[in-house]
């Protein structure tokens, strides 16, 4: 008799390679908020004569950007490394679209972790899984099968707060064209972040605290609904050749791309992953247990995924 095996258990070559992929990336993840852990204490102990964090933020030569281009100059707050910075995270974004987000922002990686947590406590605290579970039900109904039904009431309530980004962008951008100053500084979680060890406190302290609180119940909350610049990387990696493709052949309908998404695209559903907000972390990719289904792949920006060749004897 030949043995049967389960569909949702991925070959022996896979087994290895793509738990490995987020391993590395999880890796990745880590460094770099052990740098910029390093980086604030180094600036808190030291004072005035160690770097600031701040300089190593990337959203803050875009903020300065027109100010730079129009009257070569940078805003309060800010430095030509900033400036650096954002157009090296351009570069990034233009070749391997959202990879900043979901490798390297060490806010996206803490709230990964404050979700992750939230699921821990739910394993571990009955009542509180099951009001959980509850009230994923109630918005997610179907479970999230790659089912040909239109999207739930969660995905659709999720698809118009992402657009809250856009707004903040344009908000941002606006303000300090017209101000000449970074009018976003005081309620940016990020800049909080920083702030925490010298005990400083403002609007953005909350901001954070929302978000974190947030991300207990939704992944990357901030990232999905606020961040001025997964705004801007979003847009600017609608010119990257590189996206996650799914070969709807090869694919068991299994739902577990979908599930563990981070921001919420419905991946099962897809040919090509396009959705601007695609963080590239390759979790779909990881997860899925037929690797010829999904993975990363070069094209053309605004192309249709090409029709996979026929195997033999079809």
């Amino acid at each position: 008799m030949k043995p049967t095996t389960n569909p949702r258990t991925p070959p022996a070559r896979a087994r290895w390679r793509r738990p490995s992929l987020q391993t590395l990336r999880q890796l990745v993840q880590l460094g770099v908020v052990g740098f910029v852990v390093f980086v604030a204490g180094s600036h808190l102990v030291l004072g005035e004569t160690a770097a600031s964090a701040e300089a190593f933020c990337p959203f803050g030569g875009l903020e300065t950007l027109y100010s730079y281009l129009t009257g070569g100059r940078t805003i309060n707050h800010t430095h030509l490394s900033n400036l650096a910075l954002f157009l090296a995270v351009a570069v990034t974004t233009i070749v391997a679209r959202g990879a900043f987000c979901g490798w390297i922002c060490p806010l996206g990686t803490i709230q990964e972790w404050t979700y992750a947590f939230s699921r821990w406590l739910q394993r571990r605290i009955p009542p509180l899984g099951r009001a959980m579970s509850a009230l994923r039900k109630r918005l997610n109904p179907r479970a999230a099968r790659g089912s040909a039904a239109g999207p739930t009431l969660g995905q659709r309530i999720d698809h118009w707060l992402s657009y809250g980004r856009y707004l903040v962008l344009a908000w941002i951008i606006g303000g300090t064209i017209a101000y000449g100053s970074m009018v976003f500084r005081d309620y940016d979680p990020w800049s909080a972040l920083l702030s925490l060890a010298e005990l400083q406190l403002s609007v953005g302290t909350a901001v954070l605290a929302v978000s974190l609180i947030a991300s207990l119940f939704v992944e990357r909350a901030w990232c999905r609904y606020a961040c001025p610049l997964g705004a801007t990387i979003s847009l600017l990696g609608r010119l990257s050749p590189l996206r996650i493709e799914r070969v709807e052949s090869a694919c068991t309908s299994c739902g577990l791309c979908t599930q563990h998404c981070p921001v919420g695209i419905d991946v099962a559903r897809a040919e090509a992953i396009t959705d601007l907000r695609c963080i590239t972390c390759l979790r779909c990719v990881s997860e899925c247990p037929r690797p010829e289904a999904i993975d990363l792949r070069l094209a053309i920006p605004g192309t249709r995924p090409a029709a996979p060749a026929p195997t033999s004897g079809d």
